[in-house]
């Protein structure tokens, strides 16, 4: 057994300095690395995968992989990661990550298998947790204790709750997917599918009495109350619909306050006049953080964060006399902001005009949606923007440096001799190069620079406010960093080089797709020119 710094390995005698020499060139590497012996035997482990494991260094060699499996782990449900696993910590804590394996030479020529880890665990753990307060919501829509229905653009059904069910007698394979003609007489469908172009033509709510139908071919007069559901866009992309049995009365006003006492989501009455609250429930005083007593009288416009958002809800009320599920921040009574679903209708109580709200807490959800909406910009091997993100950002700076009549280039960078690497030190070596290429811009590009890689082993830089000279300053100083940088390679490490095309924006009209291509022009002469060096465009390309 041998120790060196971070990494420990076991070899036989035979090929052991040279095993030592190759596997020391993982230590400095900043993804956790093992090399697995046919029988599953540890052979060497670098200092970032005893800190993953939470190990004390020096423990793993000789020991078996599988100890770090989690009972049960291989047989449990996963995604669609390809590599995906679970493991163990020391603490008996679990970690996922995303493994990669290649075969490497071993001690006395053997091979063995080299595993390079991923760790995953905060992306799959917001994953998850998305995944269950989705279900949570299912649950809380499927508890509701009056039939609730769902249609989708098409009008046709794409959920209902136990209580629809129950009511109708028809169960959801029956009518999901099915519009109101596959599950009804055409004269009752005609009366629903008028009132649900209602709704896609004009946001906002309706209420009418009309039949359904029934599982026994019989149909029941009720009242429907629907509403349209927004998308992001601000347009119609279904309608919910409850059904109230006209047998059953209109709940007197003790049982209604009961209803919303129950509710698990915020509600609030205030009058239209002078907009102060007449009535809120207790989930509406949690969310605020004030007593009843205290909310009452008071103004609702006092608990918006922004003065904006307020004047697009009072819009939307003008001009559809409702708001559907609009994201609006609201703030509490120690003064922090929390993200709501804003529903706001209006009406009139013993002769008063009010409004009538609901408010869903959605700042949890709305977190977990930015940091996976984060995952999605980014490339998953080097961390940096992927070619949509860098894209959709470099344009918005292209309109801001073409309104405020600013300078703005672009450089593209191409690794050299990028699959000579491949070909010779293996894909693993590659993806190193790669890392530690967008590494060595990110030190060197100022914070507001934005970095990309479109693909392959090409990346691409805007940089605002810089003119196509004053970049080759910037690029020069990244080719020189990126020579100087030690890759790690299966034999000690290796040096790679990078050429470097720029262009400027040229004129009102320039687009990013356009600046680009000229880049590439100078890119491409660089690469003609012997590699290694920095090119700025030129019309004569």
């Amino acid at each position: 057994m041998y120790e060196t710094g971070s990494a420990v390995m076991v070899v036989e005698e035979q090929g052991e300095e040279a095993c030592m020499m190759a596997w020391a060139a993982y230590d400095a590497l900043p993804a956790p690395v093992c090399a697995l012996s046919p029988d599953g035997l540890i052979l060497y482990a670098n200092r970032a995968l005893y800190d993953l494991l939470g190990q004390p260094s020096g423990v793993l060699a000789g020991s078996r992989f599988t100890r770090f499996e989690p009972p049960g782990a291989a047989g449990e449900e996963g995604d669609d990661t390809p590599g995906l696993r679970r493991l163990r910590r020391t603490d008996g804590t679990s970690l996922w990550v995303v493994e990669a394996v290649s075969t490497v030479p071993g001690p006395a020529g053997r091979p063995v298998e080299l595993h390079v880890f991923t760790d995953v665990t905060a992306r799959r753990q917001r994953e998850m947790e998305l995944r269950r307060h989705v279900d949570a919501q299912q649950r809380l829509f499927d508890r509701l204790p009056v039939p609730v229905f769902i249609k989708d653009q098409r009008g046709c059904y794409v959920a209902c709750n136990a209580a629809f069910e129950q009511y109708t007698g028809l169960s959801r394979t029956e009518i999901l997917n099915k519009s109101s003609f596959a599950v009804m007489s055409p004269r009752t469908a005609k009366a629903h599918v008028a009132q649900d172009r209602q709704l896609f033509a004009r946001q906002g709510q309706t209420s009418y009495e009309e039949a359904v139908p029934l599982a026994d071919g019989s149909t029941r007069m009720v009242c429907l109350t629907k509403a349209s559901l927004a998308d992001e866009g601000g347009g119609t992309n279904g309608i919910v619909g409850v059904i109230h049995d006209l047998a059953e009365g209109l709940p007197n006003e003790a049982r209604l306050e009961a209803i919303l006492e129950q509710s698990p989501v915020g509600v609030s009455v205030s009058r239209r006049d002078d907009g102060r609250i007449v009535f809120v429930n207790t989930r509406f005083a949690e969310l605020i953080g004030l007593s009843r007593e205290r909310l009452i009288g008071s103004r609702a416009r006092d608990y918006y964060v922004d003065d904006h958002q307020r004047e697009r809800v009072l819009d939307r009320l003008r001009t559809a006399k409702s708001v559907v599920n609009m994201e609006v921040q609201f703030r509490r009574a120690d003064g922090s902001p929390f993200w709501t679903l804003f529903t706001v209708n209006q009406a009139v109580i013993q002769g008063v005009p009010v409004n009538l709200a609901w408010i869903y807490d959605y700042t949890e959800r709305r977190n977990m949606e930015e940091a996976l909406r984060d995952m999605a910009s980014r490339d998953p091997l080097t961390g940096i923007y992927n070619r949509r993100s860098f894209m959709e950002l470099g344009r918005q700076q292209l309109a801001r440096a073409h309104r405020f009549c600013e300078p703005l280039a672009v450089f593209v960078l191409d690794v050299d001799h990028f699959k000579r690497i491949n070909d010779s030190y293996g894909h693993a070596t590659g993806d190193d190069a790669l890392r530690m290429v967008a590494g060595g811009c990110q030190t060197i590009l100022r914070e507001y620079d934005i970095l990309g890689r479109l693909g392959g082993e090409e990346f691409v830089v805007v940089l605002p406010g810089a003119t196509a000279d004053e970049s080759r300053v910037v690029a020069e100083r990244v080719r020189r960093h990126i020579a100087r940088l030690p890759i790690p390679g299966p034999g000690g490490p290796l040096n790679v080089t990078c050429s470097i095309g720029i262009a400027g924006v040229e004129g009102a009209t320039d687009t990013l797709e356009k600046a680009i291509h000229r880049a590439d022009l100078a890119l491409y002469r660089a690469k003609r020119e012997g590699r290694n060096r920095v090119i700025v465009y030129d019309p004569g390309m």
